[in-house]
């Protein structure tokens, strides 16, 4: 019974999801629901609204009605403008998280069955009205018995019920959709919804979120100009934050930052200095860092706060980031293709010389250019595009950090639209550089080179001899391919085929003299009929191989 009622709720939700498609003239995603019995035909003659509309508003318009997980899909596209066109993005960027909140009978439910205790055990007071509501979950401002004043995050009743519903449904349709699209397009629907599922899971378990902001305080903790909020872990859970409050104002309130007498430069050099760290030194980085999510908390102060979405770089992409921006930063070429080179980035079709012209233009282009006239988001569309017009595959991990690069950017932004990128890039290349020098950091590599030799030592033998012994048992097969082949056994085959023709030729010759001196059988003009048919025969035969030879040399003109 209970497989039979999720059906039905999705395809209760299908139909709303069918609805809303052909409102808004998505007609052709709608058909195919209905080819595949998701929705029923009549749902198509829906009368379309909003002609008037661009694509875009449109489907801004159809992921506000779809509600939370469309919200946030749309907000992930918002972020992908190697994919998507500009008037998309920019009506998908948009999209607020901001939803009707819910009551705080509910809210006290969820936190007391995931507590198992009181509000009132835990806290000296609760404001019963949330700060911030959104899709997922709403915050609330509270002092704990002890004192400390904290922010409780507290996730909406069967929020994760009705995403995991519309997950499954987002598959079907990017499934089907991709189906029918041009199969040499450089991504994927199914691809874009994956990592959306990822994305979303994620900030469903608050424990996550929490144990993500705890390994950002570790990194800044001797960072006097980083504060990252402090988590209570006894009043957490998968749907239950307890964070430290804290007091600032959000980097897009510039004016009121400035009533303060507080140096935005300052602070947006502070910003970029935090987030390059994260990138370069700790491979550990904000995902979402929009001016809503970054504090202004004194003169030469800020704070970062939640953390749901996080990047993380493995140690390989982290010196590869590292060579390629410092490298960048020296306008040196070489050095960039070299990277490219070492993580097999390049195909065996890329133009070298080609790459190494457009990354050369894209560095002049962007250097020591002033931020209010660098527009981040065309830049690494830029550089998108060099990658895919040469061939060069760049690692997985590049998406979440293009991501962030380009709302971090809007972020600066608000505290200095003249801020130079490149300047704090020279600067912090001699960071990176210290980084790597440090004795702490080169014990590390030296630990990490040291354990992959033993590993060596101790492994390759045995993988020899399974080897050997796979060969010995005739377990292993080779499988040579020589290209040209076929051509050259066609070649030879022609070349055959002439010389027995030529042999056949020359030996009808030798036979019909023989014959024409003989003075018996059947005579034409006193000379052996036999003898001039085969004569004939071997002209025809002659004449035929010198057409051929003449042809083939021709052709190879």
């Amino acid at each position: 019974m209970g497989g039979i009622g999720t059906k039905y709720k999705n395809l209760k939700r299908y139909k709303k999801i069918g609805e809303i498609l052909v409102k808004y003239g998505f007609t052709f995603a709608a058909e195919k629901l209905s080819d595949r019995g998701y929705i029923p035909k009549f749902m198509l003659q829906i009368k379309q609204q909003g002609q008037q509309l661009t694509d875009g508003q449109k489907l801004r318009m159809a992921c506000e009605e779809l509600g939370p997980t469309f919200i946030k899909l749309g907000q992930i596209m918002s972020t992908r403008r190697d994919i998507f066109p500009e008037d998309i993005v920019n009506e998908l960027s948009k999209l607020q998280d901001n939803v009707s909140p819910f009551s705080f009978e509910l809210a006290k439910e969820v936190f007391e069955k995931e507590m198992k205790t009181t509000i009132e055990s835990c806290f000296k007071s609760f404001e019963l009205t949330p700060i911030a509501s959104a899709s997922i979950g709403q915050v609330y401002e509270a002092v704990l018995k002890t004192g400390e004043n904290v922010v409780v995050k507290i996730q909406r009743p069967l929020i994760k019920e009705i995403i995991e519903r519309d997950l499954d449904i987002l598959f079907n349709l990017a499934k089907l959709l991709d189906e029918h699209m041009d199969k040499e397009k450089p991504y994927n629907l199914l691809e874009i919804v994956d990592e959306f599922s990822h994305v979303i899971t994620r900030e469903l378990d608050y424990s996550l979120e929490g144990r993500n902001a705890e390994k950002f305080h570790a990194n800044f903790k001797n960072d006097s100009s980083i504060l990252i909020p402090k988590v209570y872990w006894d009043y957490t859970s998968r749907k239950v934050l307890t964070l430290q409050r804290v007091y600032g104002i959000k980097i897009m309130d510039a004016a009121k930052i400035k009533s303060k007498h507080w140096d935005l430069k300052s602070l947006a050099t502070i910003s970029a200095k935090c987030f390059m760290k994260q990138v370069f030194i700790f491979g550990f980085f904000h995902g979402d860092p929009h001016p809503g999510n970054i504090f202004a908390i004194g003169d030469s102060k800020i704070s970062f706060i939640d953390f749901g979405i996080v990047g993380y770089l493995d140690k390989g992409t982290m010196n590869f980031i590292s060579n390629i921006f410092t490298a960048a930063t020296r306008k040196d070429v070489e050095k960039i293709v070299t990277n490219l080179i070492e993580i097999d980035a390049l195909s065996p079709n890329t133009n070298i010389r080609r790459l190494k012209e457009d990354i050369s233009f894209l560095i002049n282009l962007y250097y020591n250019m002033p931020l209010n006239k660098l527009n981040l988001a065309e830049a690494l569309k830029r550089v998108m595009e060099v990658a895919y017009t040469n061939k060069v595959k760049l690692p997985s991990q590049f998406t979440v950090l293009l991501k962030a690069i380009v709302t971090f950017e809007g972020s600066v932004k608000f505290l200095n639209p003249e801020f130079s990128l490149s300047n704090i890039a020279k600067d912090f290349a001699k960071e990176i550089y210290y980084n790597r020098l440090n004795p702490k950091n080169l014990m590390g590599e030296v630990k990490d080179y040291s354990e992959e030799i033993l590993y060596g030592v101790k492994y390759l033998p045995k993988q020899l001899r399974n080897l050997i012994k796979k060969i010995e048992n005739n377990e292993i097969k080779f499988q040579l391919e020589q290209i040209g082949f076929d051509k050259l056994q066609d070649e030879v085959n022609r070349m055959t085929n002439k010389l027995s023709l030529s042999l056949i030729s020359s030996a009808l010759i030798v036979g019909s003299s023989l014959i024409i001196q003989n003075t018996s059988g059947p005579m034409m003009w006193g000379i052996s009929l036999f003898g001039i048919i085969g004569y004939l025969l071997a002209s025809i035969l002659g004449v035929s191989i010198i057409i051929s030879i003449l042809l083939s040399s021709f052709r190879k003109k």
